[in-house]
């Protein structure tokens, strides 16, 4: 379908598309403000015009081998064919998810893992707030409900998922009751002329235990965090900052979730950003790589204390009232146990960590770049942040400003053909993993002339 075609299915080129997209403006829902994207392949995307884009990220993270994987799609097709839809409920479940979760459960770093499954990032916090409501009761403790998350990181989109994310809160009359937040690991932005990463580690964890110390006795649940929040800005934490917040946890007998929605699946340079950062998670989420975005599908790992007490609540309830249409869906197990055939059989968390690499050598080539205030990266992802520090170590321009320039430069850099995701005053890259050095020159290659263009627009 041509663009022209799209405009005429909306009306007039400005007319409203019926079509809502989310982080915009929405009144930005017209066909002249909206690219059409035609098909996919490998890390490339069409519109309907013909221009070819890089998917630098990915598509929001989640087309981990590209597009067109023809043996992924068979594997999809042949699921369809064999049994394309069950419910897992009442005593029965499909066969492909039995298989997908015994798989997980031999993969994930967390001892006598159960796994529970839904269809999306969003629902699977969700999903597990529900279960430590659940636990909570089961426990005789009704009062330990609180979940605390950090500033800036994105969790999901419904109701407790969004209370749980660290951000756009008010417009939604949210959070819900229950919810605390504490500081992101923002060391380039947030740290004190100066400041130690060591200090500044400590300087976190003290909040949360004081935050801890001035909710009611024994009433928080829970502490979720990501390994690196990508919605944050890529903001890689210290060395010193998760045993500190480890040991808060522990002191306080609150469960530790790792939220793997973006990092799982080899991000990072491991299979888990929990092993990246030797991180010892109760509980933990996933989603988007683990089907490489084919079919919705996610995953809650269940630790065995939760687990037990599920057991032991369900038997006195008489049932565990929870089930979801799509959770656990054939067609989605099929995808996702070819996607980890295909990552374990090709070595690809392998080649991401040396992709990773040769992406942070081009990246960080920028690093002294008029406009460029840090480079951060972690395996198959990276991050240019565009708050500057002086001499002194003290910011030299404001986060407004920063993040107009991450504007600008993504903007340029879309225009260039390469998708890459501003977020704050953080430009993101996180490419598929099947990308190769030669794609990784040519992103960082663009990325050169797009800041050169927009440093020679404000002389």
């Amino acid at each position: 379908m041509s663009s022209d075609s799209s405009r005429a299915r909306a009306g007039e080129e400005n007319e409203r598309l019926p079509l809502i997209l989310g982080f915009q403006r929405i009144a930005e829902n017209t066909a002249s403000e909206t690219r059409f994207i035609e098909r996919g392949q490998g890390i490339y995307v069409y519109d309907t015009d013909g221009r070819e884009y890089i998917e630098a990220t990915a598509t929001f993270y989640v087309a981990s081998l590209g597009y067109q994987h023809p043996e992924l799609i068979d594997a999809i097709m042949a699921q369809y064919r064999e049994l394309p839809f069950f419910v897992s409920a009442l005593n029965r479940t499909s066969k492909r998810s039995l298989d997908l979760a015994e798989r997980l459960v031999q993969m994930v770093p967390v001892p006598d893992a159960h796994i529970l499954f839904a269809s999306t990032g969003s629902e699977a916090n969700d999903f597990l707030v529900k279960l430590l409501r659940f636990q909570a009761v089961a426990r005789d403790q009704p009062q330990r409900v609180t979940i605390i998350g950090r500033e800036g990181s994105y969790h999901g989109g419904t109701l407790a998922s969004a209370s749980l994310t660290g951000a756009h809160h008010e417009e939604f009359g949210l959070p819900l009751p229950g919810f605390r937040h504490v500081s992101q690991p923002d060391y380039h932005g947030s740290r004190a002329p100066g400041e130690t990463t060591q200090a500044f580690a400590r300087r976190l964890a003290q909040e949360l235990d004081d935050l801890i110390r001035r909710e009611p006795p024994n009433s928080v649940a829970a502490f979720f965090a990501e390994p690196i929040s990508f919605s944050a800005g890529f903001k890689t934490p210290p060395a010193e900052y998760f045993p500190a917040i480890a040991a808060v946890l522990d002191q306080h007998d609150v469960s530790f979730v790792v939220d793997e929605v973006i990092t799982g699946g080899g991000r990072t340079g491991a299979f888990f950003g929990c092993e990246t950062y030797d991180l010892k998670p109760t509980h933990i989420t996933l989603a988007k790589a683990i089907t490489s975005g084919y079919f919705p599908l996610s995953a809650i790992v269940i630790g065995r204390e939760l687990y037990a007490d599920l057991e032991r609540g369900s038997a006195a309830v008489g049932t565990l009232a929870h089930a979801a249409t799509y959770a656990a869906h054939p067609v989605g197990a099929a995808a996702a146990l070819k996607v980890l055939e295909i990552i374990e059989r090709d070595q690809l968390v392998a080649h991401a960590a040396l992709m990773g690499e040769h992406l942070a050598r081009g990246l960080r080539a920028y690093a002294d770049h008029p406009l460029v205030g840090e480079v951060r990266t972690q395996g198959l992802g990276g991050a240019l942040d565009f708050l500057l520090r002086d001499e002194d170590d003290r910011p030299s321009n404001d986060a407004a400003s920063a993040e107009a320039t991450c504007l600008a430069v993504h903007s340029v850099l879309f225009a260039a053909g390469v998708v890459t995701r501003a977020a704050g005053r953080s430009l993101i890259f996180a490419p598929p993993l099947i990308i190769q050095a030669s794609e990784i020159d040519e992103i960082c290659a663009r990325l050169g002339r797009s800041l050169d263009l927009v440093l020679a627009r404000r002389r």
